[in-house]
């Protein structure tokens, strides 16, 4: 099997992934056992540490979550041509895929720090805290708990 190529970039971070014959991704120069396990889960081990990873959406443009925190890289394939995707607004937070609204531990006007959780998640009976990607003061917030979300959607606007 012809390993597959893709850089994924991840703000400013641009990493080399492919994909190997044994079924390993080589990630930068990390080598990372997957495993599938159905439903857009993966068993990873990074570290000799054993993670469970999600992925929606396309390929090209997949949300990923990873221990708490949802990522959505831009991957590009030499083997396909690229396409244009709209880039997320940099001051608002989306749900990473189809999830339900289990709590909001934010209110419009409150301060918060990067990392602080803003929103709380369910999908695939997994919880997906929403987190700050910056410090800022929220704006508004477009969802109530018990809501179904979908991705790409603006759920809590930051400045």
């Amino acid at each position: 099997m012809a390993a597959r190529r893709f850089d994924i970039r991840l703000g400013d971070l641009v990493v080399g992934a492919s994909q190997q014959a044994d079924g390993t991704w080589q990630v930068g120069d990390v080598a990372v056992p997957m495993e599938p396990g159905g439903d857009g889960q993966w068993r990873i081990v990074v570290d000799g540490r054993s993670h469970r990873l999600f992925v929606a959406g396309p390929a090209d443009a997949p949300w990923i979550w990873f221990d708490g925190a949802a990522y959505r890289p831009e991957v590009a394939d030499a083997a396909r041509p690229g396409r244009t995707r709209s880039r997320d607004p940099g001051d608002s937070l989306a749900a990473p895929m189809p999830a339900t609204v289990r709590a909001i531990v934010v209110a419009p006007g409150d301060v918060v720090a990067r990392g602080a959780t803003l929103v709380v998640l369910e999908a695939m009976k997994m919880e997906l805290p929403l987190k700050a990607p910056a410090d800022g003061t929220v704006v508004s917030i477009a969802c109530a708990v018990g809501d179904l979300v979908q991705p790409g959607v603006p759920l809590v606007e930051l400045r």
